[in-house]
Protein backbone atom coordinates (compact mmCIF):
# COMPACT_ATOMS: atom_id res chain seq x y z
CA UNK A 1 0.00 0.00 0.00
CA UNK A 2 3.15 2.50 0.78
CA UNK A 3 4.86 1.75 -2.49
CA UNK A 4 1.37 2.48 -4.54
CA UNK A 5 0.74 5.86 -2.27
CA UNK A 6 4.55 6.36 -3.32
CA UNK A 7 3.54 5.74 -7.31
CA UNK A 8 0.34 8.00 -7.01
CA UNK A 9 2.06 10.67 -5.56
CA UNK A 10 5.00 10.98 -8.20
CA UNK A 11 2.66 10.43 -10.65
CA UNK A 12 2.82 7.92 -13.84
CA UNK A 13 6.10 7.85 -15.96
CA UNK A 14 6.64 11.06 -17.59
CA UNK A 15 3.93 12.97 -16.14
CA UNK A 16 2.89 15.18 -13.27
CA UNK A 17 2.28 13.92 -9.98
CA UNK A 18 -0.48 15.77 -8.57
CA UNK A 19 1.53 18.26 -6.78
CA UNK A 20 2.99 20.05 -9.54
CA UNK A 21 0.62 18.82 -12.22
CA UNK A 22 -2.05 22.51 -11.72
CA UNK A 23 1.74 24.04 -12.57
CA UNK A 24 1.72 22.29 -15.72
CA UNK A 25 -2.09 23.22 -16.48
CA UNK A 26 -1.92 26.85 -15.80
CA UNK A 27 1.32 27.64 -17.56
CA UNK A 28 0.23 25.46 -20.40
CA UNK A 29 -2.95 26.91 -20.77
CA UNK A 30 -1.16 30.47 -20.80
CA UNK A 31 1.47 29.57 -23.34
CA UNK A 32 -0.84 28.57 -25.54
CA UNK A 33 -3.70 31.37 -25.12
CA UNK A 34 -0.37 33.65 -26.02
CA UNK A 35 0.43 31.50 -29.10
CA UNK A 36 -3.01 32.36 -30.56
CA UNK A 37 -3.09 35.54 -30.00
CA UNK A 38 0.85 35.91 -31.35
CA UNK A 39 -0.84 34.20 -34.59
CA UNK A 40 -3.97 36.98 -34.78
CA UNK A 41 -1.82 39.84 -33.91
CA UNK A 42 0.97 38.64 -36.81
CA UNK A 43 -2.80 38.07 -39.09
CA UNK A 44 -3.81 41.84 -37.95
CA UNK A 45 0.04 43.30 -38.83
CA UNK A 46 0.16 41.82 -42.52
CA UNK A 47 -3.69 42.73 -42.83
CA UNK A 48 -2.96 46.81 -41.29
CA UNK A 49 0.49 46.43 -43.44
CA UNK A 50 -1.74 45.60 -46.49
CA UNK A 51 0.12 42.44 -47.32
CA UNK A 52 -0.96 39.22 -49.40
CA UNK A 53 -2.36 36.49 -46.88
CA UNK A 54 -1.67 33.91 -49.82
CA UNK A 55 2.12 35.42 -50.20
CA UNK A 56 2.91 35.12 -46.27
CA UNK A 57 1.30 31.43 -46.41
CA UNK A 58 3.55 30.96 -48.76
CA UNK A 59 6.64 32.39 -47.32
CA UNK A 60 6.33 30.32 -44.30
CA UNK A 61 8.20 27.15 -46.52
CA UNK A 62 9.79 29.07 -48.77
CA UNK A 63 12.28 31.83 -47.99
CA UNK A 64 12.72 33.73 -51.86
CA UNK A 65 8.90 34.96 -51.07
CA UNK A 66 9.89 39.03 -49.94
CA UNK A 67 8.30 39.52 -46.63
CA UNK A 68 6.68 42.90 -45.01
CA UNK A 69 8.34 43.67 -41.80
CA UNK A 70 4.79 43.16 -40.17
CA UNK A 71 5.29 39.42 -40.68
CA UNK A 72 7.90 39.23 -37.94
CA UNK A 73 10.52 36.73 -38.69
CA UNK A 74 10.75 32.72 -39.68
CA UNK A 75 12.00 32.08 -35.94
CA UNK A 76 9.06 33.54 -34.49
CA UNK A 77 6.82 31.74 -36.80
CA UNK A 78 8.91 28.39 -35.35
CA UNK A 79 8.57 29.65 -31.55
CA UNK A 80 4.62 30.50 -31.74
CA UNK A 81 3.78 26.45 -33.36
CA UNK A 82 6.25 25.56 -30.66
CA UNK A 83 4.30 27.16 -28.29
CA UNK A 84 1.21 25.47 -29.50
CA UNK A 85 2.47 21.92 -29.57
CA UNK A 86 3.93 22.05 -25.74
CA UNK A 87 1.18 24.17 -24.47
CA UNK A 88 -0.85 21.25 -25.43
CA UNK A 89 2.15 18.65 -23.96
CA UNK A 90 2.08 20.54 -20.93
CA UNK A 91 -2.22 20.70 -20.62
CA UNK A 92 -1.55 16.82 -20.83
CA UNK A 93 1.14 17.16 -18.00
CA UNK A 94 3.93 15.61 -19.84
CA UNK A 95 7.16 16.33 -18.27
CA UNK A 96 9.30 16.88 -21.23
CA UNK A 97 7.09 19.86 -21.33
CA UNK A 98 8.45 21.66 -18.63
CA UNK A 99 12.57 22.80 -20.82
CA UNK A 100 10.43 23.88 -23.58
CA UNK A 101 8.17 26.40 -21.61
CA UNK A 102 11.59 27.59 -19.78
CA UNK A 103 13.09 27.83 -23.27
CA UNK A 104 9.92 29.71 -24.78
CA UNK A 105 9.88 31.66 -21.46
CA UNK A 106 13.75 32.72 -21.60
CA UNK A 107 13.35 34.23 -25.20
CA UNK A 108 9.97 35.67 -24.61
CA UNK A 109 11.49 37.70 -21.88
CA UNK A 110 14.53 38.68 -24.04
CA UNK A 111 12.20 40.06 -26.64
CA UNK A 112 9.93 41.85 -24.32
CA UNK A 113 13.02 43.80 -22.49
CA UNK A 114 14.19 44.20 -26.00
CA UNK A 115 11.02 46.33 -27.04
CA UNK A 116 10.96 48.26 -23.58
CA UNK A 117 15.03 49.14 -23.87
CA UNK A 118 13.77 50.74 -27.51
CA UNK A 119 11.31 52.25 -25.79
CA UNK A 120 13.02 53.65 -23.24
CA UNK A 121 15.73 55.20 -24.90
CA UNK A 122 14.34 56.87 -28.38
CA UNK A 123 11.63 59.48 -28.00
CA UNK A 124 11.25 59.18 -31.80
CA UNK A 125 10.48 55.30 -31.35
CA UNK A 126 8.25 56.23 -28.66
CA UNK A 127 6.48 58.58 -30.90
CA UNK A 128 6.30 56.22 -33.96
CA UNK A 129 4.67 53.43 -32.16
CA UNK A 130 2.07 55.91 -30.42
CA UNK A 131 1.29 56.71 -34.00
CA UNK A 132 0.19 53.10 -35.09
CA UNK A 133 -1.92 51.09 -34.20
CA UNK A 134 -0.05 48.51 -34.73
CA UNK A 135 2.52 49.63 -32.93
CA UNK A 136 0.60 50.23 -29.42
CA UNK A 137 -0.66 46.31 -29.93
CA UNK A 138 3.28 45.17 -29.78
CA UNK A 139 4.33 46.96 -27.02
CA UNK A 140 1.02 45.64 -25.00
CA UNK A 141 1.82 42.66 -26.18
CA UNK A 142 5.59 42.68 -25.17
CA UNK A 143 4.45 43.60 -21.90
CA UNK A 144 2.18 40.84 -20.94
CA UNK A 145 4.92 38.37 -22.58
CA UNK A 146 6.92 39.69 -20.09
CA UNK A 147 4.92 39.12 -17.30
CA UNK A 148 3.77 35.50 -18.50
CA UNK A 149 7.65 34.82 -19.77
CA UNK A 150 8.40 35.27 -15.89
CA UNK A 151 5.56 33.19 -14.22
CA UNK A 152 6.21 30.56 -16.52
CA UNK A 153 10.38 30.71 -15.02
CA UNK A 154 8.98 30.59 -11.29
CA UNK A 155 5.95 27.82 -12.03
CA UNK A 156 8.18 25.50 -13.84
CA UNK A 157 11.19 26.32 -11.08
CA UNK A 158 8.71 24.93 -8.63
CA UNK A 159 7.76 21.80 -10.34
CA UNK A 160 11.46 20.33 -10.91
CA UNK A 161 10.93 20.82 -7.06
CA UNK A 162 9.27 17.44 -6.30
CA UNK A 163 8.11 17.05 -2.81
CA UNK A 164 9.52 13.79 -0.69
CA UNK A 165 6.98 10.85 -1.34
CA UNK A 166 5.25 9.25 1.79
CA UNK A 167 7.07 7.20 3.82
CA UNK A 168 10.76 8.41 2.44
CA UNK A 169 11.76 10.37 5.63
CA UNK A 170 14.80 8.99 7.24
CA UNK A 171 14.39 5.82 9.85
CA UNK A 172 11.87 4.79 7.44
CA UNK A 173 11.39 1.79 5.13
CA UNK A 174 7.96 1.36 3.04
CA UNK A 175 9.47 -2.04 2.35
CA UNK A 176 8.09 -2.75 6.30
CA UNK A 177 5.21 -1.12 6.57
CA UNK A 178 7.22 2.33 6.99
CA UNK A 179 9.23 1.16 10.14
CA UNK A 180 12.57 -0.36 10.06
CA UNK A 181 16.49 1.33 8.77
CA UNK A 182 16.33 3.79 5.89
CA UNK A 183 17.02 2.28 2.01
CA UNK A 184 20.88 1.72 1.38
CA UNK A 185 22.18 4.53 -0.47
CA UNK A 186 21.97 4.58 -4.17
CA UNK A 187 24.73 6.56 -6.77
CA UNK A 188 22.27 8.67 -9.19
CA UNK A 189 21.83 7.42 -12.05
CA UNK A 190 24.92 7.21 -14.24
CA UNK A 191 24.95 9.73 -17.76
CA UNK A 192 22.62 8.26 -20.65
CA UNK A 193 24.41 7.82 -24.08
CA UNK A 194 20.95 8.90 -26.04
CA UNK A 195 21.58 11.80 -23.86
CA UNK A 196 25.09 12.42 -24.42
CA UNK A 197 25.03 11.65 -28.02
CA UNK A 198 22.09 14.13 -28.52
CA UNK A 199 23.98 17.02 -26.60
CA UNK A 200 26.95 16.60 -29.38
CA UNK A 201 23.93 17.25 -32.39
CA UNK A 202 22.84 20.37 -30.60
CA UNK A 203 26.53 21.71 -29.61
CA UNK A 204 27.99 20.99 -33.29
CA UNK A 205 24.47 23.01 -34.72
CA UNK A 206 25.00 25.72 -32.39
CA UNK A 207 29.23 25.60 -33.06
CA UNK A 208 27.98 26.13 -37.24
CA UNK A 209 25.39 28.78 -36.34
CA UNK A 210 27.73 30.77 -34.12
CA UNK A 211 30.49 30.44 -37.10
CA UNK A 212 28.05 31.81 -39.30
CA UNK A 213 27.57 34.44 -37.31
CA UNK A 214 31.31 35.47 -36.88
CA UNK A 215 31.50 35.52 -40.57
CA UNK A 216 28.44 37.87 -40.90
CA UNK A 217 30.27 40.15 -38.25
CA UNK A 218 33.80 40.16 -40.12
CA UNK A 219 32.53 41.37 -43.47
CA UNK A 220 33.44 44.51 -44.54
CA UNK A 221 30.01 46.12 -43.72
CA UNK A 222 27.47 44.42 -41.30
CA UNK A 223 23.89 45.60 -41.78
CA UNK A 224 20.62 45.57 -39.64
CA UNK A 225 17.17 45.30 -40.50
CA UNK A 226 15.64 49.07 -41.45
CA UNK A 227 18.82 50.51 -42.11
CA UNK A 228 19.36 49.76 -45.64
CA UNK A 229 22.45 51.02 -47.29
CA UNK A 230 24.51 51.71 -44.19
CA UNK A 231 27.05 49.96 -42.29
CA UNK A 232 25.67 49.26 -38.91
CA UNK A 233 28.90 47.82 -38.20
CA UNK A 234 29.52 45.35 -34.43
CA UNK A 235 28.76 47.59 -32.20
CA UNK A 236 25.38 48.28 -34.56
CA UNK A 237 24.45 45.20 -34.88
CA UNK A 238 24.55 43.90 -30.95
CA UNK A 239 22.96 47.19 -30.26
CA UNK A 240 20.07 45.94 -32.33
CA UNK A 241 20.25 42.77 -30.55
CA UNK A 242 18.89 44.56 -27.25
CA UNK A 243 17.37 48.00 -28.20
CA UNK A 244 13.95 47.94 -30.96
CA UNK A 245 14.75 51.02 -31.86
CA UNK A 246 17.60 50.59 -33.73
CA UNK A 247 16.48 50.02 -37.27
CA UNK A 248 13.62 47.78 -36.72
CA UNK A 249 11.41 46.27 -33.94
CA UNK A 250 11.38 42.86 -36.01
CA UNK A 251 14.08 40.97 -34.20
CA UNK A 252 16.54 39.37 -37.23
CA UNK A 253 19.42 40.75 -34.46
CA UNK A 254 18.01 39.33 -31.68
CA UNK A 255 17.30 35.83 -33.04
CA UNK A 256 20.53 35.47 -35.05
CA UNK A 257 22.02 35.85 -31.42
CA UNK A 258 19.88 33.76 -29.27
CA UNK A 259 19.86 30.66 -32.15
CA UNK A 260 23.59 30.76 -31.71
CA UNK A 261 23.80 30.84 -27.56
CA UNK A 262 21.31 28.60 -27.20
CA UNK A 263 22.48 25.50 -28.76
CA UNK A 264 25.44 25.73 -26.93
CA UNK A 265 23.96 26.13 -23.25
CA UNK A 266 21.41 23.29 -23.75
CA UNK A 267 24.12 20.99 -25.12
CA UNK A 268 26.06 21.38 -22.18
CA UNK A 269 23.23 20.97 -20.23
CA UNK A 270 22.32 17.59 -22.11
CA UNK A 271 25.92 16.52 -21.98
CA UNK A 272 25.23 17.13 -17.99
CA UNK A 273 22.29 15.40 -18.29
CA UNK A 274 20.52 18.14 -16.14
CA UNK A 275 16.58 18.18 -15.33
CA UNK A 276 14.87 19.47 -17.79
CA UNK A 277 17.13 19.71 -20.36
CA UNK A 278 15.72 17.12 -22.96
CA UNK A 279 12.50 18.87 -23.28
CA UNK A 280 14.67 22.05 -23.62
CA UNK A 281 16.57 20.71 -26.32
CA UNK A 282 13.64 18.72 -27.97
CA UNK A 283 11.87 22.37 -28.71
CA UNK A 284 14.68 23.64 -29.82
CA UNK A 285 15.48 20.89 -33.16
CA UNK A 286 12.02 21.34 -33.58
CA UNK A 287 12.81 24.79 -34.54
CA UNK A 288 16.56 24.46 -36.35
CA UNK A 289 14.78 21.63 -38.18
CA UNK A 290 11.70 23.85 -39.19
CA UNK A 291 14.09 26.64 -40.33
CA UNK A 292 16.60 24.64 -42.10
CA UNK A 293 14.44 22.39 -43.91
CA UNK A 294 12.74 26.20 -44.87
CA UNK A 295 16.01 27.35 -46.08
CA UNK A 296 17.08 23.75 -47.94
CA UNK A 297 13.36 24.01 -50.33
CA UNK A 298 14.62 26.81 -51.87
CA UNK A 299 17.76 25.09 -52.94
CA UNK A 300 15.45 22.04 -54.04
CA UNK A 301 13.32 24.17 -55.96
CA UNK A 302 15.80 25.98 -58.39
CA UNK A 303 16.74 22.67 -59.72
CA UNK A 304 19.97 23.04 -60.55
CA UNK A 305 21.90 22.88 -57.08
CA UNK A 306 25.19 22.21 -58.61
CA UNK A 307 25.60 26.15 -59.52
CA UNK A 308 26.08 26.20 -55.53
CA UNK A 309 29.41 23.98 -55.87
CA UNK A 310 30.73 26.52 -58.28
CA UNK A 311 31.80 29.16 -55.00
CA UNK A 312 33.71 27.79 -51.93
CA UNK A 313 30.80 30.43 -50.03
CA UNK A 314 28.01 28.41 -51.69
CA UNK A 315 28.76 25.04 -51.15
CA UNK A 316 29.27 25.80 -47.20
CA UNK A 317 26.29 27.28 -47.63
CA UNK A 318 24.26 24.31 -49.02
CA UNK A 319 26.31 21.68 -46.67
CA UNK A 320 25.45 23.30 -43.60
CA UNK A 321 21.76 23.85 -43.95
CA UNK A 322 22.08 20.00 -44.78
CA UNK A 323 24.03 19.38 -41.68
CA UNK A 324 22.68 21.09 -38.85
CA UNK A 325 19.33 19.86 -40.47
CA UNK A 326 20.53 16.81 -40.10
CA UNK A 327 21.60 17.36 -36.52
CA UNK A 328 18.84 18.28 -35.32
CA UNK A 329 16.73 15.59 -36.97
CA UNK A 330 19.12 12.99 -35.10
CA UNK A 331 18.83 14.92 -31.57
CA UNK A 332 15.07 14.53 -31.79
CA UNK A 333 15.13 11.21 -32.84
CA UNK A 334 17.88 10.07 -29.96
CA UNK A 335 15.76 12.21 -27.04
CA UNK A 336 12.77 10.91 -27.62
CA UNK A 337 13.69 7.21 -27.09
CA UNK A 338 15.02 8.51 -24.02
CA UNK A 339 12.34 7.60 -20.70
CA UNK A 340 11.22 10.97 -19.33
CA UNK A 341 13.20 11.46 -15.64
CA UNK A 342 12.40 15.19 -16.00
Amino acid sequence: MALLNQGVRQGSPGRAGPDTAPAYLRMGAAVALYATAAAGFIGYEIDQGGADGTDFLKSLYDPRTPLTPWAQTPQDWALIATALVFGGIALARRRVARGALMLLAVILIGLSLRELVGLAVSEPYRQMMDSLGNGQLLVIFRVVGLFIGIAILAEMARAGRRSTPPYAAYGTNPAYGGYGPPPPFRPGPRLRPQITAAGVCVLLGGLVAGAWLVYRLTRPEVFVMGLPGRDAGVDGFFRAVVDASYGTSVPYSFHSVSYVVAPLLVGVLLLRDSPAARGTAIALSFISLYLDARGLYSYAVEGDIGQYFDSTLGTLALLSAVTTAVLALAAVALLLRVPEQD
